[in-house]
């Protein structure tokens, strides 16, 4: 039996979420009915799970297949069953205690936002009012550090530990053609169930100064909880995922 650490891009407005919902169409459900076409039955662990309408450039799957497989002649046969809602960008073999959740140091999000909607970027682009950049880089700058996140989590998940350190909170201009973007990137340890729609949530009512400094950094000492805004799904990627190296045995 060979491990493989299987890197894929996928578009979340072609799913219900990453994880399997019964007979929902789900980025986990296809990826196990295309590796039972190879017969390959094995379980997935991800390094996240994407809500409905949440994308990723960069997620990380890792499953047991029979030895005889090699990662490039598995990587050729797998991609064109996926197509064309999931790329397949790269696989490896591992180790067999990969995981690509628990072995993971950092994950990265990026959000893509525009004030000025076009129906043809809809679904990869949310359209949302905010203020300056500057009002903006101020309040995600609040998020920086070391936190209990609890109230910036969706509740009902009931995470065991909510304590995460971020690393990252910044914007930056971006066009995506003619049309003027912001791109959020927040980078972490790990990250609570909704944490980043919540905390741009929260970022962007203050930008638009419909929410204070203080009641961000209050909500951040658990104190009081006074945003629960979620900025929309649409927008979200999971850009990259950080792993100790070396990792692979062989790859494509």
């Amino acid at each position: 039996m060979r491990r493989f650490k299987l890197v894929i891009a996928y578009d979340g407005s072609a799913f219900m979420g990453f994880a399997k919902q019964g007979e929902l169409n789900t980025v986990e459900g296809a990826l196990e009915n295309a590796l039972k076409r190879l017969n390959i039955q094995s379980p997935l662990t991800a390094a996240g799970r994407t809500d409905k309408g949440v994308h990723a450039t960069y997620q990380v799957v890792a499953f047991n297949a029979p030895a005889f497989w090699s990662a490039q002649k598995l990587l050729a046969h797998l991609a064109p069953k996926l197509a064309p809602h999931i790329v397949c960008q790269s696989l490896e073999q591992v180790g067999l205690d990969f995981h690509p959740r628990f072995c993971a140091h950092k994950r990265r999000y990026r959000y893509i936002l525009s004030q000025m909607p076009s129906p043809f970027l809809a679904r990869y682009v949310a359209f949302h009012p905010h203020g300056t950049l500057e009002s903006l880089q101020e309040a995600l700058n609040c998020f920086v550090g070391t936190h209990d996140f609890k109230y910036f989590c969706k509740t009902g998940s009931n995470p065991k530990h909510t304590r995460r350190t971020l690393y990252k909170a910044f914007c930056y201009p971006f066009c995506v053609g003619r049309l003027d973007c912001v791109v959020v990137v927040f980078e972490a340890n790990g990250f609570l169930r909704a944490q980043v729609r919540l905390m741009l949530g929260a970022a962007l009512k203050c930008s638009l100064g419909h929410l204070s400094l203080e009641d961000l950094k209050a909500q951040l000492a658990l104190k009081k909880r006074t945003s629960t805004d979620l900025a929309p799904s649409n927008g979200l990627y999971l850009s990259r995922v950080v792993y100790p190296q070396p990792l692979s045995k062989d790859g494509v």
